[in-house]
């Protein structure tokens, strides 16, 4: 959320809140949350100045097989496939300033560091200086076959197309990565995750803390996939072994199961439910404290474990292999068939 939109809505809301403020006898004419918002903004505007911009563009012969290292502080960061063997990277500093002077300033004190070593381009920020609010956006494009490091402390990572290995991380923005077939971490802490395309990775992870994880067309050895209050859904995933947790979500997986595989999905006060589609058969241990468990595929109970009570389900369906742990604190499990 940008600063202006920030600014927008505690305008409203005090614009909101102004008529119930103590009033005199005869109020003097009001005006409108949209009047109070716009003057607030240009208000600040007029105070911080317009946006101002400077770019700033290199070129990198790195071959078809080459390395990117890019990380911004404030900033985004966009890396695309091109064809042939050079490296393109954009930047864009973005300030705000009470004037030329300050503006001049911010721009001098955000130095950008784009170097090469063999086929290795790393591309950063260094701030300077005391008196700096200056962002940078990163848009690079690279030869396919590139292995990519994209991370940003405030700002969203996006890589598409990128058939190397690649990590993208980023502290309070949204991770995107598609058409990312050997895809080895997307991680947020305050962002979502939405991954697809991956098709050559032994391990895949994807985490964010307060995020939403969404997974599709995934086929990796192993899937970690984990939120702290984000729901969490993978569809059409096939994998030989999944671990998916999450703390205050949903978990939903669709897929085929491999037949000595392992799956675990847990949440502690959200619904797990597995789509299974084809006919593997599987261990099944399903329980739920306070929710019911219900499985649509016919299973083998074990004496003593029913189904649709708290404490859960463990059976077999056709002739074992796969083993499937469901575990949820307060919602439902239901183990399903597409």
């Amino acid at each position: 959320m940008s600063i202006s939109t920030r600014l927008t809505c505690t305008a409203a809301a005090l614009a909101l809140a102004a008529p119930l403020a103590a009033q005199p006898a005869h109020p003097p004419r009001t005006h409108s949350a949209a009047w109070y918002a716009r003057t607030w903004v240009e208000s600040f505007q007029a105070r911080k100045g317009p946006e101002q911009t400077e770019k700033a563009t290199k070129a990198f012969k790195v071959g078809a097989a080459g390395s990117l290292d890019v990380s911004s502080i404030s900033g985004d960061v966009v890396v695309s496939e091109v064809a042939g063997d050079t490296m393109t990277v954009e930047a864009v500093k973005r300030v705000r300033g009470r004037s030329p002077e300050d503006v001049k300033e911010q721009f001098a004190n955000t130095q950008l560091v784009m170097s090469q070593t063999g086929n290795r381009v790393e591309v950063k920020v260094s701030y300077v200086g005391q008196r700096n609010h200056a962002s940078v956006d990163f848009t690079v494009t690279a030869p396919a076959g590139t292995t990519v490091n994209a991370r940003s402390v405030s700002g969203d990572v996006r890589v598409t197309g990128i058939r190397g290995e690649v990590r993208a991380d980023s502290v309070s923005g949204d991770v995107t990565a598609a058409g990312t077939p050997d895809l080895a971490l997307a991680k947020s802490v305050s962002g979502d995750i939405d991954v697809s395309g991956v098709s050559g990775q032994d391990e895949l992870t994807a985490s964010s803390v307060s995020g939403n994880l969404t997974l599709r067309g995934i086929k990796a050895r192993v899937v970690n996939a984990d939120s702290v209050s984000g729901e969490i859904q993978l569809a059409d995933v096939a994998c030989e072994r999944a671990t998916v947790k999450s703390i205050s979500g949903d978990v939903d997986y669709t897929g085929p199961i491999a037949k000595t595989g392992r799956y675990e999905l847990k949440s502690h006060s959200g619904d797990v439910r597995l789509t299974l589609s084809a006919d593997t058969g599987f261990d099944l241990e399903a329980r739920s404290f306070s929710g019911n468990v219900r499985s649509d595929l016919s299973i083998t109970t074990r004496p003593g474990e029913t189904i649709g009570k708290r404490r859960g389900l463990r059976g077999t369906h056709g002739d074992g292999g796969a083993l499937l742990i469901l575990n949820t604190f307060s919602g439902d499990i239901t183990v399903a068939r597409r």
